[in-house]
């Protein structure tokens, strides 16, 4: 991309030295710059880019972008502008020549649900023939082939390469998590979506928001930055039981479709039965009424599978065949995941970190317990602690809590997990500091008939400790060793894989 025509598409910018003739990356680490880059250099939470562009320039870099001046050596040039994250994904965007252009964009928003929903579409993307991406909490998904990711949504330059990277694998439809940090950041500027998504809302990231109603609008920014152009037919999905849908389709002019528990719903279960292996139900729909079976358990999961199906069905395909690509699904990893089930114990791992989550995670639970419920629940650090109390009361609906951190960073884990005590409903609890320990008490008080629920991390791989260094931690590898050197004596997982 020639460097003068991205700086001719700002009116209102202070150029300074001398800019490389054409750039072919952006990006806002100065780890991955080159002589073909450029540097954008935003304020962070915890750095500041600015910072880094010396680094930057030492690694080759003459293009930089930021909102202040400073002085430049001699053959690099400065682009001072008032707002760098809005002229990053300008740039990105000509830079790679709009990827998503030719790729049907959905985004997925919401408290609870967005990682199940958004891999649910992918999955049945895949099963439907189509070359597909994902973007989440569970990495970066081409097709088959999985890559790391830092956050839920990433930072703007990362998630334009992203799409530029599907586009490049000829992918048909790109499916990502949309996290409310990332719409309050603006790091979804110039993702132009075609169909996005509501699951809930409920209590979290107070910290961030510090209201739920500016919590509630920053995630309406989705659909209300979805455009006007009616020629574009875009759709938006909302969850008809939840009180925010009906303020979210006032927020864009483009078809609402709905879906929830009850008949006001356009898409709606009746006749629903399920066991551990999965649920199955009749799906109401605005083409007639189709008989579902599926891999996914719970009530929540039920309203996660119909975001998918409706968003294959706007996309053209017929019912009769996305529903029967569904049987053939396999179940999201680390949410309501049940683990090796020839354990004489039942082991469930999922992500539920919010009051309302662990409640439905009992609820689904709980008709299939046959001895004890013994249920383990992290309280995450540096976080919103409001909500402790109500997730250690909830959490002792079970025979046996068991309270520890979760990714506590800079905070006591003794804190987090005191907070926690103080809303246990019975005695039947006992915490630890260490995660660790905590699953593994979990599963040597576990007698055969019993389930053991791991909540808050599903299949995360590490604990963020103190200073925000990750340290490799893996709940559910940690519970399957612990199982199988009890029941099994002559198994066992590598300290390896555990830690990995």
């Amino acid at each position: 991309m020639n460097s003068k025509t991205l700086i001719s598409l700002l009116k209102i910018k202070e150029a300074y030295g001398d800019f490389p003739e054409t750039v072919t990356n952006i990006t806002m680490d100065s780890r991955e710059v080159d002589g073909h880059s450029v540097f954008v250099a935003i304020r962070g939470y915890q750095v500041d880019g600015f910072d880094f562009i010396p680094q930057a320039i030492r690694s080759g870099c003459r293009f930089i972008v930021t909102d202040r001046h400073r002085e430049m050596p001699e053959g690099v040039g400065l682009l001072v502008v008032r707002d760098p994250e809005k002229v990053a994904a300008l740039f990105a965007e000509y830079i790679y020549d709009f990827p998503h252009e030719t790729q049907t964009m959905i985004g997925v928003t919401g408290t609870n649900g967005k990682t199940t929903v958004a891999t649910m579409i992918h999955n049945l993307s895949r099963a439907l023939g189509k070359n597909s991406a994902y973007l989440g909490t569970n990495g970066f998904m081409l097709n088959e082939d999985r890559y790391g990711s830092t956050n839920t949504t990433p930072e703007t330059t990362r998630l334009h390469k992203r799409i530029q990277e599907a586009h490049e694998r000829e992918t048909e439809v790109f499916t990502m998590e949309v996290s409310s940090h990332a719409l309050g950041l603006g790091r979804t500027f110039g993702i132009d979506y075609d169909i996005t998504i509501f699951t809930n809302l409920t209590q979290d990231h107070l910290d961030f928001h510090n209201t739920m109603d500016e919590y509630g609008y920053t995630k309406g920014l989705l659909f209300s930055q979805m455009g006007h152009n009616m020629k574009d037919r875009k759709y938006i999905i909302l969850n008809q039981d939840d009180p925010w849908a009906a303020r979210y389709s006032r927020m864009t002019p483009h078809e609402v479709i709905t879906y929830g528990m009850t008949s006001e719903a356009d898409f709606h279960p009746t006749d629903i039965e399920g066991t551990l292996e999965g649920f199955n139900f009749t799906l109401n729909t605005p083409e007639g009424a189709f008989h579902v079976d599926s891999p996914y358990i719970g009530h929540f999961n039920i309203q996660n599978l119909m975001c998918a199906i409706i968003s294959e069905w706007l996309q053209g395909y017929r019912l009769p065949r996305i529903i029967g690509a569904v049987s053939d699904m396999a179940p999201v990893e680390g949410r309501l995941e049940v683990l090796d089930k020839t354990l004489p114990i039942d082991i469930i791992i999922d992500f539920a970190h919010t009051p309302d989550a662990l409640d439905k995670i009992i609820d689904t639970i709980e008709p299939f317990v046959t001895q004890r419920l013994i249920f383990l629940v992290g309280m995450t650090g540096e976080r919103d602690l409001s909500k402790a109390r109500e997730m250690g009361r909830i959490s002792t609906r079970a025979d046996v809590a068991i309270f520890t951190p979760d990714n506590p960073a800079n905070d006591d884990p003794r804190m987090l997990v005191e907070a926690l005590e103080a809303g246990a409903a019975h005695d039947s609890y006992h915490s630890f500091t260490d995660r660790t320990e905590g699953i593994e008490y979990a599963i040597d008080i576990a007698e055969p008939g019993d389930t053991v629920v791991l909540a808050c991390k599903g299949r995360e791989p590490y604990q963020i400790m103190e200073d925000y260094v990750k340290v490799p931690h893996r709940d559910d590898l940690i519970a399957l060793d612990r199982a199988y050197r009890k029941y099994r004596r002559d198994e066992y997982v590598t300290d390896t894989d555990i830690h990995q």
